[in-house]
């Protein structure tokens, strides 16, 4: 399994230190797009001013989730 990062970036940023692992990058996408989905709802602030932005830090790869 791989370790993903889901990190804050724009209005609000937070970098997540431990990351949580998932068989693929679709179910790390989809717990992302949960997150965000969250996030506007218990923030209404950040939506639109932040993404989640899902990393691994073996790859140079950054998937992009609007709040």
């Amino acid at each position: 399994m791989a370790r993903f990062y889901f990190n804050l970036a724009g209005k609000q940023n937070v970098d997540d230190p431990g990351g949580l692992a998932f068989e693929d990058e679709l179910q790390a996408f989809r717990a992302a797009e949960c997150l965000a989905k969250d996030l506007a709802s218990a923030q209404p602030l950040l939506r639109g001013t932040t993404c989640v932005v899902v990393t691994r830090k073996d790859r140079g790869e950054a998937y992009y989730v609007s709040v």
